[in-house]
């Protein structure tokens, strides 16, 4: 086995172009266009060139005073939903020289806190955001006193930069959807009732009924999981009379779908059931879920992208951008033969 060569340093290319050490800095910093002479700068990239010499990331950061890394802070990296927009956020972070360092809160506001404290000691650069709920100020004001540029994605805080799907509108057409199939018995199963995501759809649902001339059966609010679509739609179907439950995302939805099984009740037959974000992966259940798309991937990108445009500047707090979003029409709620009879209002 051959002996291993040493590292060429920063020291064996000042000696080779005859400079000072803070002279070979100036040249890789970009700093070498003031008060330095053409001829010395070429003699230090000739030395560079001809040695080898390749600087370490480490000293390049300090130089900076940069560490290239991006924290992401999502309420649960098993849902696919999150695991995608976190695609998102690293496709632009790879792209960018930035490596990404991505955090799960699972929900919990205290978790959260402490990932936001963890990511403050590790001086990140910025971070993409996903509040479980109203994150804690506090820690928000020492992130940014700290230079810590923060982007929420999915969600709205103010006084933040943000990224978020048009979640009133896509709210508000998939329920005039349902209701031009003839249902008028429907029931909503939102999010955490403090996430503005939440407040969003279910003011598009409540929004379409009120125009449809119509009451919901019930409002209800739980987390985005499964287990809370099952336990909430569950409650529901043990009460009154429900032609479809619309849940605030596609996790709900499955659980809701699940909780009608258990009861011995058909999708669609016997109950229609629309989720909302139509997750690549979710096509794969039977019957296929009628939700609504967002661009989550797209939110992802656009979130990462916004804060390289933020990140070493001042400004900007609460610049917002929306990502439109489409109804997918599946089997999982479909034209009501029982309901139909009563007239549908235009959707």
């Amino acid at each position: 086995m051959e002996p291993q060569q040493p590292r060429t340093t920063i020291h064996d290319v000042a000696h080779a172009a005859g400079v000072s050490i803070s002279t070979v800095s100036r040249v890789l910093s970009g700093r070498d266009d003031i008060q330095m002479r053409a001829e010395t700068r070429e003699r230090v990239l000739q030395a560079i060139e001809e040695l080898g010499y390749r600087p370490s990331r480490s000293a390049q950061r300090m130089r900076r005073q940069r560490c290239d890394i991006i924290g992401v802070l999502v309420p649960d990296v098993s849902n696919p939903y999150f695991s995608l927009l976190a695609r998102g956020v690293e496709s632009i972070a790879f792209e960018r020289g930035y490596s990404t360092l991505i955090c799960d809160s699972n929900h919990s506001e205290d978790r959260e806190s402490r990932y936001l404290d963890l990511l403050s000691a590790e001086q990140v650069d910025g971070i993409v955001f996903v509040p479980v709920g109203v994150p804690d100020g506090s820690r928000i004001r020492r992130l940014r006193g700290q230079g810590v540029r923060i982007v929420v994605a999915d969600r709205c805080v103010d006084g933040l930069l943000g990224v978020e799907a048009a979640n009133w509108q896509g709210s508000r057409n998939l329920t005039r959807h349902v209701l031009a199939l003839g249902h008028r018995h429907i029931a909503y199963i939102g999010g955490p009732p403090d996430v503005r995501t939440t407040q969003e759809r279910v003011r598009g649902f409540l929004d379409a009924m009120s125009e449809a001339g119509i009451e919901p059966v019930e409002v209800e609010y739980g987390e985005y999981t499964y287990e809370s679509g099952v336990e909430i739609a569950g409650k529901l179907l043990a009460g009154a009379s429900i032609d479809v439950i619309m849940a605030g995302d596609d996790l709900v939805a499955l659980g809701a779908m699940r909780a009608a099984e258990s009861k011995g009740l058909r999708v669609p037959r016997d109950l229609g059931v629309t989720g909302f974000d139509a997750v690549p992966l979710l096509s794969l259940i039977e019957p296929t879920l009628t939700s609504v798309r967002i661009p989550v991937f797209d939110i992802g990108r656009e979130s990462m992208t916004m804060l390289i445009e933020h990140i070493g500047t001042s400004g900007g707090e609460g610049t917002r951008r929306m990502l439109d979003v489409e109804i997918v029409s599946g089997a999982s709620c479909v034209a009501s033969e029982r309901s139909a009879a009563a007239g549908a209002p235009p959707a």
